[in-house]
């Protein structure tokens, strides 16, 4: 029973598609694609949210007795344009991120972030160094402004620490043997979430204690 179901479902869609091609066909025969029956009947090819859906997709119609019986939900057309492209950064809502980021990818990223920071930092102490004296800039800086004394001073300290620390974990990294090579790596994910951890924390504790000084 579920087979002959099957098969005359299939052929109810070859009949939509062959039906829907003829149509588009005679509308407008340069408008329709030149590579087959079976994408013809797909009105927009383009991968948008919620676009290029029949609007009788899942329901009964002329064309075939819908799936319902599959547990196609009344309001799926609703449920698919809200449907969000794979791989999405943000939920449906766009309220908060699709996925947890982890410990691992954020100490990868600071890393990236860090050595950005500390090549802007390093070009802009050369600029003022070609230009005029670095050292008036910097005492002229703090006369000015000493309630930013604080931040820069952790604002330049942290990349540099940071960098320096996650540099050393990545030269340690390249010594590390893994897979079936050894028992137990230190490039193994529990291991690598642990050393991501412990480069966030020894850095901030470091670079507190260099601002302070």
């Amino acid at each position: 029973m579920l087979m002959r179901t099957s098969l005359a479902m299939i052929r109810q869609a070859a009949q939509a598609r062959t039906a829907l091609y003829a149509c588009g066909a005679a509308q407008n025969p340069l408008a329709m694609p030149a590579y087959g029956v079976a994408d013809a009947g797909i009105q927009n090819r383009t991968r948008n949210i919620g676009g290029g859906v029949p609007e009788f997709w899942g329901r009964p119609s002329k064309y075939t007795e819908g799936t319902e019986f599959l547990g196609t939900p009344e309001n799926h057309l609703e449920l698919v344009k809200k449907r969000p492209l794979s791989p999405d950064l943000f939920s449906i809502d766009h309220v908060g991120p699709h996925y947890k980021m982890p410990v691992t990818a954020l100490s990868s990223i600071t890393n990236r972030v860090t050595g950005c920071v500390l090549t802007g930092a390093v070009t802009g102490l050369g600029l003022v160094g070609l230009t005029g004296d670095a050292t008036v800039a910097i005492d002229s800086f703090k006369s000015c402004y000493p309630a930013l004394v604080i931040p820069a001073k952790l604002g330049i300290t942290f990349p540099l620490v940071y960098h320096y620390l996650g540099g050393l974990r990545h030269l340690f990294w390249d010594t590390s043997k893994i897979g079936n090579q050894t028992d137990k790596s230190f490039l193994d994910k529990d291991q690598v979430e642990t050393s991501s951890n412990v480069l966030f924390g020894a850095s901030i504790a470091v670079s507190g204690v260099i601002t302070l000084l």
